[in-house]
C-alpha cells in the first residue's frame, strides 16, 4: 500500500523536470495524479512512463485556461488532496535589458501562476488539503541576470504567507525552496555562450554548487506529504532543499541540466 494511496493531487508543471518527478512519484505511491501543463504530448509521455494517470491541459499565464482546467480535474476526481504548483521560466537578461512584457511574463508564470490555480482550486480542495509551490534558494539572493526571476520567486514566498493567513480551516501552504536541480527544462532556451559568461559572475557572488537530483526531491516531498496527511494538526510551512558540496565545484554550473 503505497503512503499516498487514494489521495487526489494536482501537480502544475508536470510535463518536465521537478514536476514530472513529483506527478511520477506520486503515481507510484499509489495516488490518483493529475498531469497538468501547456504541452500534452508531454505530459502524455510522462504517465507512459509510469503506467498512468490523467493529463489536463493548463496554460498558468491564462485564467481562463486554468479555470477550464480544474472543472476538468474535479470531473475527474470528484475533489482535490493537493496541489503542487513547480511551472517557472526566466529568461537570462541584465535588468538594463528587461522590458514590461518580459517583466509580465515571468510574474505570470512564476507568481501570479500559483495563487490563480490554488484561487480555482478552492472550492473543491479537501477540509486538510496541502498546497505546495516550488520556489529557489536565491529567492533572497538574486543570481547576476536572473533578478527577476528571484524577484518573482520572493513576491511568491510572500504570497504564500499571506494565503496561509487570509484562509483558515486546516489547509496546509508549503513553500519548496530547491537549489540547482537536474534534470530540467527551466534553462532550455540559454546559450552555451550566455551560461559560460555567467559562471564567473556567480562564483565571485559565492553560489554553492552541488546539483540534486530531481527525483530525491519528488521523493522526499512524497514523504513529507504523506507525514502531513497522517497528521492533519502538523503544517511544513518551508523546505529548503539543496544537495551537499561536492568536493570539487563542478565546472558547468549553471548549465540547461540545472533548474535554479
Amino acid at each position: 500500500m503505497g503512503d499516498l494511496q487514494g489521495k487526489r493531487i494536482l501537480v502544475v508543471g508536470a510535463s518536465s523536470g521537478v514536476g514530472k518527478a513529483c506527478a511520477q512519484t506520486f503515481f507510484r505511491h499509489d495516488a490518483n495524479v493529475i498531469f497538468a501543463a501547456r504541452r500534452h504530448d508531454l505530459l502524455t509521455e510522462a504517465m507512459a512512463q509510469v503506467g498512468g494517470g490523467h493529463a489536463v491541459t493548463m496554460d498558468v499565464s491564462d485564467e481562463l485556461s486554468i479555470s477550464r482546467a480544474v472543472a476538468e480535474v474535479v470531473s475527474i476526481l470528484g475533489g482535490i488532496d493537493a496541489v503542487i504548483y513547480t511551472a517557472g521560466m526566466s529568461p537570462i537578461r541584465r535588468l538594463s535589458e528587461m522590458d514590461a512584457e518580459l517583466w509580465t511574463r515571468i510574474f505570470a508564470i512564476n507568481t501570479f501562476g500559483p495563487s490563480l490555480v490554488f484561487k480555482a482550486c478552492m472550492p473543491h480542495l479537501s477540509a486538510d488539503a496541502i498546497l505546495a509551490v516550488m520556489s529557489s534558494d536565491s529567492a533572497f539572493q538574486p543570481r547576476h541576470s536572473l533578478v527577476p526571476y528571484a524577484a518573482s520567486k520572493a513576491a511568491l514566498e510572500a504570497s504564500m504567507e499571506g494565503w496561509r493567513t487570509e484562509e483558515i480551516g486546516g489547509k496546509r501552504f508549503m513553500t519548496v525552496g530547491i537549489g540547482p536541480t537536474q534534470p530540467s527544462d527551466f534553462s532550455v532556451n540559454f546559450t552555451p555562450d550566455e551560461m559560460v559568461a555567467l559562471i564567473p559572475h556567480w562564483t565571485r557572488q559565492g553560489f554553492r554548487t552541488g546539483v540534486q537530483s530531481g527525483d530525491d526531491v519528488a521523493e522526499l516531498l512524497s514523504g513529507a506529504m504523506s507525514t502531513m496527511f497522517a497528521s492533519p494538526s502538523l503544517g511544513m510551512e518551508t523546505l529548503l532543499l539543496r544537495a551537499p558540496e561536492p568536493k570539487v565545484a563542478i565546472s558547468d554550473y549553471g548549465s540547461s541540466t540545472l533548474d535554479m
